[in-house]
């Protein structure tokens, strides 16, 4: 598993969530490599917006980092049946809000050669919602070298 950099593939696997609240709202990431180590950590202060766009801008961070770290295949892992229904093209996104927010992922996720969208029960997701809510609060937790949100 080196960078593809040095033409070698790198599979991640991404847990990704979105936190909001009446006055803020978060995303947060934990990035595990084929060993099953956590190689980064990264979360993101929103502006207020709705849960789903708070869960949207979990995934854009999940594939910016996922780009940040050089990867070509990734698995991400959502508390989120909208998102994931959506990513899969289950479910149509209806949402004005939405839909800038679905093309900007599928943007992304072209860049990648290979994406899954999971969907998993919130508790095992409590490391990223935890991060997410953390962001929403204001303190921003990153390890591994992340991205930096621009904002």
């Amino acid at each position: 598993m080196t960078s593809p950099r040095g033409g070698d593939t790198l599979r991640l696997t991404i847990y990704a969530d979105g936190a909001a609240t009446a006055r803020a709202a978060g995303a947060g990431v934990v990035v595990i490599d084929t060993r099953r180590q956590v190689i980064a950590l990264a979360n993101q202060p929103l502006p207020v917006m709705t849960n789903n766009e708070a869960e949207y801008a979990g995934l854009l961070l999940a594939l910016g980092t996922a780009l940040h770290l050089g990867a070509t295949e990734v698995e991400i892992r959502l508390d989120s049946e909208v998102v994931v229904g959506q990513m899969n093209g289950l479910c149509a996104v209806n949402s004005p809000k939405l839909k800038p927010l679905h093309s900007q992922a599928c943007e992304q996720a072209r860049r990648l050669a290979r994406v899954g969208y999971h969907h998993i029960p919130r508790r095992q997701n409590a490391l990223a919602d935890a991060l997410a809510a953390e962001a929403a609060a204001g303190r921003v937790w990153t390890s591994g070298n992340p991205p930096l949100p621009k904002g």
